[in-house]
């Protein structure tokens, strides 16, 4: 697939001297937007610079100069650079951030080859997460992890997980209303709503216990097998005395897929994580579709019919033109039909106006129907493409999601992580 189009890119100016935590500021960065899903980014060194200081800083002694001006430059797309924005003024304390528009006349990403089952997991999971103790409140939980890529936390009692708290275990067992993700589209009053559903309740009360661990030196074809069988998108990692060392994802395994072997021919590997099956073998044909005249409310049953909470926009001769995601369906909605909305992307209730007030309400909504609603950027695949040729650019797809066409453009299924995972590990 290539990727072509609108985008963003960003600029941050740093000093080679400048750290964020324990680690130089450029490398900081670049490790917290690989972890975050972005696009790409690249560090520029400069040979002189000129600052806000009147200082003139020259490359004359390369090997002894520390001061000398750093760029990262961040590509990406519009939808993913809005949301991670706020948290990168955040990371960096000083120097300069821009933004401009750009446009991607040319993509093509790296295909992907069977990935050896020699990788561990401990070279690939994240030792930068957050945990909980078992009477934390749950309050802190949410706190910690919202606006972040892992949505999940362990609870930890004495250096080893003790329990899980998911997406799921909040909204089933502590009674907040919506999923964390989209916390970020309610109002403050809203979203100071939804928090105090969760009362006094500790992290103890909600958790799933004794959650599925896997061991540092485990091959991630290992991880790869409990997750899809499992059902699982990310796991705690233990040592030999079962610490917590780390936290593994789905996301991180297919990430790792995609990123090993840039270069030099491929060459058929034994065992492994596969990547030679044609998508047609791998993707759902359950994908929920509407067209662009469905109405919002026929939009909303579409989107919460399966656990994508996505539905894609087909015309006629269903050519896929877009696609509609929870968030936007409740970011598009009028304050006044939140409440019903809320309820039916949580519960996957019927979304039925009953009374005056509701149908005015749906009356006077910004977006009445799927066209109001849908995003263009959409990821597609054919459906004889293999899985390796597809998989990297997947990882870039905006909402996790990849429209599946035949040879003459109409879909026919789609792929999200779960279904890829599972493709890598058939036999």
């Amino acid at each position: 697939m290539d990727f072509v189009g609108k985008a963003k890119r960003i600029r941050i100016y740093l000093a080679e001297n400048d750290v964020i935590g324990h680690k130089p500021a450029p490398y900081a960065l670049l490790d917290w937007l690989r972890r975050e899903g972005a696009a790409g980014a690249t560090v520029i060194r400069a040979t002189a610079g000129l600052g806000s200081s009147g200082h003139l800083n020259l490359d004359i002694m390369p090997d002894i100069t520390a001061h000398l001006p750093v760029i990262v430059e961040w590509i990406d797309s519009p939808d993913r650079v809005e949301r991670l924005l706020p948290q990168l003024k955040q990371m960096v304390g000083r120097g300069l951030i821009t933004a401009e528009d750009t446009e991607i006349l040319l993509y093509k990403a790296h295909g992907v080859r069977t990935l050896p089952n020699t990788v561990t997991v401990e070279q690939v999971m994240s030792r930068d997460m957050v945990s909980v103790a078992p009477q934390s409140p749950l309050r802190k939980v949410v706190e910690l992890v919202e606006g972040k890529v892992y949505r999940a936390v362990p609870v930890v009692e004495d250096g080893r997980p003790v329990g899980m708290i998911t997406n799921l275990d909040l909204v089933e067992r502590g009674g907040l209303l919506v999923r964390v993700e989209l916390l970020g589209s309610l109002s403050d009053a809203e979203r100071t709503s939804a928090l105090n559903q969760l009362g006094g309740k500790t992290a103890r009360e909600v958790m799933t216990p004794n959650p599925v661990t896997v061991v540092e030196g485990a091959t991630i074809t290992a991880v790869a097998d409990v997750m899809a069988h499992k059902r699982l998108k990310r796991l705690p990692v233990v040592d030999a005395a079962g610490k917590l060392v780390g936290i593994v994802s789905r996301l991180d395994l297919l990430r790792t897929v995609a990123e090993a072997f840039h270069g030099g021919p491929e060459e058929p590997r034994p065992a492994g994580l596969r990547g030679d099956l044609p998508l047609s073998r791998v993707m759902r044909k359950d994908v929920p579709v509407v067209h662009p005249d469905t109405p919002i409310n026929e939009v909303l049953q579409a989107v919460v019919a399966t656990r994508l909470n996505r539905a894609l926009v087909v015309d006629a001769e269903r050519r896929v033109v877009g696609i509609v995601t929870d968030e936007e369906v409740l970011d598009r909605v009028t304050p006044a039909m939140r409440t019903g909305a809320l309820k039916s992307l949580m519960h996957r209730l019927p979304f039925v106006h009953v009374g005056k007030a509701e149908l005015a309400a749906e009356h006077h909504a910004r977006a009445r129907k799927a066209a109001d609603l849908m995003l263009t950027e959409v990821a597609i695949a054919r459906e004889d493409q293999l899985l390796r040729d597809a998989i990297a650019p997947m990882m870039k797809a905006p909402h996790k999601l990849v429209a599946v066409v035949d040879k003459d453009g109409r879909l026919t299924g789609a792929l999200d992580r779960a279904d890829i995972l599972r493709g890598l590990i058939q036999e």
